[in-house]
């Protein structure tokens, strides 16, 4: 057995550091405990150290603070390497914020062909506000592009657009369950909540931007909403501190045609906005026109 200087040694040098005044009243305690035992008992079988030590009273509190100290530690490192953010999480904080600003890239590829722009837009919406948005839209056939201002103020029914190109504008006048499509398919809190009620797995950690983020899939066809849609994907980043969207990707493949790449990104959270960005102004000059994304009734 190892002497009482090489036991005091190894504890000293133990990775576990505690407070050093109660660590060397308690190998005091152990040593004269030791010290007895080895005396009284030193014509038997000498017993291991971990029925000595347990059956000190001192020592048990000891030990029992030790297991304590382990398994702080542990929950620690837990925390560190698991993940600790749920997709739930990310829409319970998209549901707190009021306003913000978000960029959408269309792309489509036709098979054995190159990916082609379809439109770039930028988004502003708000809960009391409204939403805008301004998109620069291009045929995937003709190449005819189109830039277009689509304004629906809130508590409003018809959706303005703006045609600066061709100085033309569009109103539509829609019901209650076209504006809620409409809000459904532009809005990217409808979309974490369908995708949180389906079928999804986890990316894993990644770093976008700089930003640390977790990610999440899923292809679940129902996650669109509506019709089931085969062949679909959807991927959403969302930042590990603020348990915010930083990228949302939609795929779609279109046997025989080609495949539909959706991705929203630079969001800006809690942003600054006010009534007049919501409201359209139509200039005396423009003329009504047909938008190349016009909004009608869903079928």
């Amino acid at each position: 057995m190892k002497s009482a200087d090489e036991i005091k040694r190894l504890f000293n040098s133990a990775a576990v550091q505690t407070n050093a005044a109660p660590d060397d009243a308690v190998f005091e305690t152990l040593k004269t405990a030791y010290t007895k035992t080895v005396q009284h008992k030193s014509a038997q079988r000498e017993p291991s150290m971990w029925r000595f030590v347990m059956k000190n009273p001192l020592t048990k509190i000891a030990v029992a603070a030790a297991v304590v100290v382990a398994g702080v530690i542990g929950v620690w490192l837990w925390k560190q390497t698991g993940s600790g953010l749920a997709l739930a999480d990310v829409l319970a904080r998209m549901e707190q914020v009021q306003t913000y600003r978000l960029k959408i890239s269309s792309n489509f590829q036709f098979e054995g062909a190159e990916s082609k722009p379809v439109a770039e837009a930028e988004m502003l919406v708000s809960r009391d506000l409204g939403q805008k948005t301004v998109m620069q839209v291009n045929h995937p056939i003709t190449g005819q592009s189109m830039l277009e201002e689509i304004y629906l103020p809130a508590g409003q029914r018809t959706i303005v657009t703006l045609m600066p190109n061709e100085k033309q504008y569009s109103k539509v006048e829609v019901d209650a369950a076209t504006i809620e499509q409409w809000q459904s398919e532009n809005d990217p809190r409808y979309l974490v909540e369908r995708v949180t009620k389906c079928r999804h797995t986890r990316l894993g950690r990644s770093v976008i931007d700089g930003t640390e983020v977790e990610g999440f899939q899923t292809t679940d066809p129902n996650s669109w909403g509506g019709m089931p849609v085969a062949g679909a994907e959807i991927k959403i980043w969302a930042d590990v501190e603020t348990r915010l969207p930083v990228r949302i990707e939609i795929g779609k493949d279109a046997p025989g045609q080609g495949h539909l790449q959706v991705v929203a990104h630079d969001f800006e959270w809690n942003v600054p906005a006010e009534a007049g960005e919501f409201t359209p102004v139509i200039p005396a000059d423009y003329t009504p026109g047909r938008p190349m994304m016009q909004l009608g009734p869903k079928k």
